[in-house]
């Protein structure tokens, strides 16, 4: 049983263009925006994760104190 393999090319020439190091204003815009974006999220994540730790911190007081 033999095994047909494709010819391999000798010399693959790279055809990804060189890309010039951005400028220092692209690369605090991008930081900035990043940060922004994370910003968000985190304030999406507590805007649902606070009123649920109130709700059950309220519940345990009232049963643990309440009596």
């Amino acid at each position: 049983m033999s095994v047909q393999t494709p010819p391999v090319a000798a010399h693959e020439v790279l055809t990804t263009p060189i890309v010039e190091p951005a400028s220092f204003d692209e690369r605090w815009a991008a930081w900035q925006a990043k940060g922004a974006a994370r910003d968000r999220a985190v304030r999406r994540r507590m805007a649902i994760a606070v009123p649920i730790l109130i709700t059950v911190a309220a519940i345990l007081a009232y049963a643990l104190l309440g009596r």
